[in-house]
């Protein structure tokens, strides 16, 4: 029987400092070199900075106006990050998702190797930190790790609470899948439920699903997540219509972002390169060894689970595969490990894995550091925003049909988003002295006559103007 028992240790010393060092490496180099481009990036770091200025932490907003699509958790991370760095910048945004990944690195190592063995373990944690997903996703402000590592220790306390019957960690089971909510909504406790039922009846345990310690621990999940809303509804009655919009459009036509229902047969390959080379061959040798063919049965519901779950949304995107990548890792590394011990390939040995591990780690650390930042050093909207709130100073600004986070966020300010010539008008009126960003096509709007273009600019490949008030900029 490959399932280690609970006395011993998953990962050696050795390993578990090296695992730090490596994923540290990977996650943490550069962190603030490339300047924040995507929107959802953009979003988090900019809501988080209103929170740290406004002292308003419980219901989130951007640019001023109130946000509720999604939960606050990733919010709260990166204003705290803010605050105790004493500083607003990329670094000090990315900061948690970094720490997060990190952290699901080395739960994944630990599950890996409870189930396989302490060289499994390792191997688990060092595919996961190397997977191009994964390690897209671990540099940048966004909310899918911390979602990910929320699934991942929610599986591991399941581990403990389930298969060992740990009252204790089956409390952690639960309340990590609250916490996995308010990171990203209702992912956090779907992937988790779909992984630990199917467990449950592949191991012809379902009947445990309806227990009522199991009925109460899904309330414990729900008094972790309520609050916040209870909150929000009570302040915004309006809430509720978002709230509904947010999780039910997922599954219509109306969808962000929809795409057909192959989307990750083709995706699965690419995000989760290089390991998935390894797949087939893991999966062959777990097959041919019963007690590995067991332990692979966690990881494999996890896998399974959620790629139908993404699968049945109509929406679809390629970071949706985080919380997956651990499992993928999983058992990647427990069938390299059987692979390994079945010496049945001459050339598949820990040393060739070791080099194999050290090759890719190498490239994708020399990209970080150096690559990236020459890549996504022209049009960078640190450099042209930040020019942008140079010349405008202390002035007041306002949008003219421009709506852009990651300017906002540069900005280090608010601005009226303004959507026609007459609301233009009226907030001139208001504030003469204010200057205006807009688009080039915007230009010469008939608000805008008189006012002189003080900066054009092209960031994340959309030209932007500045307009200056009327007179000498």
């Amino acid at each position: 029987m490959l399932l280690l028992p609970a006395t011993s240790p998953s990962l050696s010393r050795a390993g578990f400092a090296l695992l730090v060092l490596l994923a540290g490496a990977l996650f943490l180099a550069g962190l603030g070199t490339v300047g924040i481009r995507r929107a959802q990036e953009a979003r988090v770091a900019e809501v988080a900075r209103e929170m740290l200025t406004s002292g308003e932490w419980l219901v989130p907003e951007l640019n001023a106006r109130v946000r509720l699509q999604k939960p606050p958790l990733a919010y709260w991370a990166v204003a705290a990050s803010y605050r105790a760095l004493g500083r607003v910048n990329e670094t000090a945004a990315r900061l948690p998702s970094a720490l997060c990944a990190l952290a699901t690195v080395l739960l994944t190592a630990a599950l890996a190797g409870r189930f396989f063995g302490p060289r499994a373990g390792f191997l688990a944690g060092a595919m996961l930190a190397t997977t191009r997903i994964f390690l897209q996703q671990a540099r940048r402000a966004e909310t899918d790790v911390p979602l990910t590592l929320f699934v991942t220790l929610a599986l591991f306390a399941f581990d403990r609470g389930f298969r060992e019957g740990r009252a204790a960690w089956r409390v952690i089971f639960f309340i990590a899948m609250g916490l996995g909510f308010l990171a990203k909504g209702v992912p956090g406790v779907v992937i988790p439920l779909l992984a630990t039922i199917g467990w449950l009846l592949w191991e012809r345990r379902g009947r445990d699903a309806l227990r009522p310690s199991f009925l109460f621990g899904i309330l414990l999940t729900a008094a972790v997540v309520v609050p916040w809303y209870a909150y929000v509804y009570r302040l915004h009655p309006d809430a509720g219509a978002t709230f509904q919009a947010e999780t039910l459009r997922r599954i219509t036509a109306e969808a962000p972002h929809a795409e057909p229902i192959v989307y990750y047969v083709y995706r699965l390959p690419v995000d989760t390169f290089p390991w998935i080379a390894l797949l087939p061959l893991a999966i062959a040798a777990l097959r041919a060894d019963p007690g590995a063919r067991r332990a692979a049965r966690l990881p494999a519901a996890w896998l399974v689970g959620g790629l139908a779950f993404l699968t049945a949304l109509v929406g679809k995107q390629p970071h949706y595969l985080v919380p997956l990548a651990p499992a993928m890792a999983i058992l990647c590394a427990g069938g390299m490990d059987r692979a390994i011990a079945g010496a049945r390939r001459p050339w598949l040995t820990p040393r060739s894995l070791a080099v194999l591990l050290a090759v890719v780690a190498a490239a994708e650390l020399t990209f970080v550091v150096v690559a990236e930042p020459r890549m996504f050093a022209r049009e960078s909207p640190r450099v042209i925003c930040s020019e942008a709130g140079r010349r405008i100073g202390e002035a007041p600004v306002v949008f003219y049909r421009f709506d852009d986070s990651v300017c906002v966020f540069y900005l280090r300010r608010t601005a009226e988003v303004l959507p026609d010539e007459a609301a233009l008008s009226r907030a001139l009126a208001r504030q003469p002295a204010a200057y205006v960003l807009t688009t080039p096509a915007q230009v010469g709007a008939a608000p805008l006559r008189g006012r002189p273009e003080v900066y054009r600019g092209q960031t994340n490949g959309r030209a932007i103007a500045l307009l200056a008030p009327p007179g000498p900029p």
